[in-house]
């Protein structure tokens, strides 16, 4: 009786992986600086140039951010 308990448990966890999984997107974002980062713009501040002091192209994609080198050619798309 215990093992059936335990078989039951385990499916039922497996199924709420499985389903689970489908609706989370995950996303692994590296801990570093981009080193050649000048300036970025972000849709939510329209076209105001930000200076940001530490970001990588991880971040700036999470935030809806595009980085550009000191040129005006962007870093990550």
């Amino acid at each position: 009786m215990g093992s059936n308990k335990v078989g039951v448990l385990t499916l039922l966890l497996l199924c709420v992986f499985l389903v689970g999984s489908n609706y989370v997107e995950a996303q692994i974002c590296p801990q570093f600086c981009e080193p050649n980062v000048d300036y970025m713009t972000c849709s939510s501040s329209g076209s105001t140039i930000l200076r940001p002091t530490c970001i990588n192209c991880s971040q700036a994609r999470g935030r809806g951010c595009q980085l550009f080198r000191r040129d005006g050619s962007a870093i990550c798309n």
